[in-house]
């Protein structure tokens, strides 16, 4: 068995805010904007927008931009890329960096954090977890004609839903394939989320960045000396104490 943890989700570069944490520890995960409708025709019936989609306190999701701003207006009718999905489990990604997912087997875990801020609440921005899938299984699609062989097992995710976000990433030789996760029945979306990094100052940029925190590092290790986790690349557990120690947290959350 194996643990693999992996950033989704919006953020000040993808979107241009953090999903809302709120002072009860309760969130809301806000999908990425999905860009490629940008200049091309969509099914508004299939495809949300920050305007049209609702989270589960009942706001559209554009009510977590900002007042007043350019992102706020950019994004109000903006599609956004509904992924990971909690209703089948099931994630989808046509990333080159993310070619590692289909090495994710049954009975290993894929755990998503994302980037939270405080909402109603001076909370400063960092990486939460708030779901994961136990693996069913796992695939790579590099042929169109595999479609049939993926739209029931994998319907509702985004990539396969709508058939042009599929062509997109199926007809793009740099993502080398399209990347398939189903999660089985003992998957879940968390009620809450659980702080997984702490901010060390950059000389560099503008912004922190996200490190495994030291309590945390208690739990997964340090990732073989990796623990960055501001971008998107897979951090993998292994060791098989760690991977047991992580499953037994996981399992343990509400």
């Amino acid at each position: 068995m194996k643990v693999a943890l992996i950033r989704v989700g919006i953020d000040k570069v993808c979107g241009g805010i953090c999903s809302p944490l709120f002072k009860d520890g309760t969130y809301e995960f806000v999908p990425i904007p999905e860009y490629f409708y940008r200049s091309h025709a969509f099914d508004a019936k299939k495809v949300k927008t920050y305007s049209t989609e609702k989270g589960k306190s009942g706001r559209p999701f554009i009510d977590y931009f900002k007042t007043e701003g350019k992102d706020k207006e950019q994004h109000r009718d903006c599609p956004i890329h509904n992924d990971p999905e909690f209703d089948t489990f099931t994630y989808g990604d046509g990333n080159h960096t993310k070619g590692a997912l289909v090495n994710l087997e049954k009975g290993d875990f894929i755990v998503f954090y994302a980037l939270f801020e405080g909402f109603d609440a001076n909370v400063a921005p960092g990486m939460y977890i708030f779901g994961y899938f136990e693996v069913a299984n796992s695939m790579l699609v590099t042929e169109q004609d595999q479609y049939e062989l993926v739209s029931e097992e994998f319907k509702n995710n985004f990539h396969i839903g709508n058939k042009e976000i599929f062509d997109r990433d199926i007809n793009n030789p740099k993502n080398k394939g399209l990347k398939l996760v189903k999660g089985t029945e003992n998957s879940r979306k968390l009620k809450y989320a659980y702080a997984i990094s702490r901010a060390l100052p950059s000389q560099s940029k503008k912004s922190d960045i996200h490190v495994i925190s030291d309590e945390m590092m208690q739990i997964f290790g340090n990732f073989g000396g990796k623990i960055a986790i501001q971008k998107d690349p897979l951090r993998w557990i292994t060791n098989k104490e760690l991977v047991v120690k992580t499953v037994a947290w996981l399992k343990g959350l509400e």
